[in-house]
């Protein structure tokens, strides 16, 4: 029996198909709100037990330097983009990218740099997320006027450490993204998050995502047991967004029964194997 500790208030929807879902398969469930920070959930289980916790970055990483197994399913540095672009490169959507720190993006774009203004092109904008997968802030789309003030940009995002490493990549038009569940090495769930830029939720993929989302999978590499691979359609061809760690990623409308059962038979296999 695995013991859940799930967040409500994080994703946008209701936790109670997910806590059912996990009460129906015989594991205990205990429920903490991302409004009340000061929530003690150190105690709800004896820490020697099997706990898995689902919800906030914020949360995840306490949890991370407590002794529970796993606690939170996702060794972090996996996924740094600087880590798994590596291998991921041929499908990425951000390609062709720069990394590098902040300060040196707003300067090199200040100076006109040509390999940054001729990944702008026409459009004098570029896409500019964090190299971290700890959301430090939301990737989006900036204008070179926008980016070429670095105090001003950083106010803007809003991050306080100007060395931070950032991606920057050319804006590209994405018409639909959905995200899949992989656990070890096979497809346990698929859902429609976004369709032209706005929320869009349905279970499943199209096919042309599916035989990418199989692609990825067999070129052997995985940060996780179980993870979350973010893909979409641009221009007709499909291609990895991102990927994310599973004790934080939404699940939209994946099939539950079969993530929370891959979730919690990993979560025993990492707690029996501590």
């Amino acid at each position: 029996m695995v013991n859940w500790i799930v967040e409500d208030g994080v994703f946008g929807s209701s936790i109670i198909p997910l806590v059912s879902e996990i009460k129906n398969q015989g594991h205990q469930v205990r429920v903490i709100d991302y409004a009340k920070e000061d929530t003690d959930f150190t105690h709800f289980f004896p820490e020697e037990e099997c706990i898995l916790f689902y919800g906030s970055i914020h949360v995840a990483s306490k949890i991370l330097i407590l002794p529970w197994a796993p606690g939170v399913i996702g060794e972090i540095k996996n996924y740094y983009c600087t880590n798994y672009y590596q291998y991921l490169s041929k499908w990425l959507l951000n390609s062709p990218n720069y990394i590098l720190p902040l300060k040196d993006l707003c300067y090199r774009v200040a100076n006109r740099d040509p390999g940054l203004h001729n990944l702008a092109q026409s459009t004098k904008r570029l896409f500019v997320r964090p190299d971290s997968p700890l959301k430090l802030f939301a990737g989006n789309v900036y204008s070179l006027s926008e980016i070429s003030v670095l105090q001003e940009f950083m106010r803007r995002l809003p991050v306080e450490d100007e060395n931070i490493l950032v991606v920057v990549a050319k804006e590209r038009q994405i018409d639909g993204e959905w995200r899949v569940i992989v656990s070890d090495g096979k497809i346990v769930g698929a859902s429609q998050y976004k369709q032209y830029g706005k929320p869009f939720y349905t279970e499943g993929m199209p096919e042309q995502v599916h035989l990418l989302a199989q692609e990825v999978i067999a070129c052997g590499w995985q940060p996780d047991s179980i993870w979350a691979l973010d893909l979409c359609i641009s221009e007709g061809k499909a291609y990895i967004v991102e990927i994310g760690f599973f004790s934080c990623a939404a699940l939209y409308h994946c099939n539950l029964s079969s993530v929370v059962s891959e979730a919690s038979k990993i979560a025993l296999r990492e707690w029996r194997n501590v």
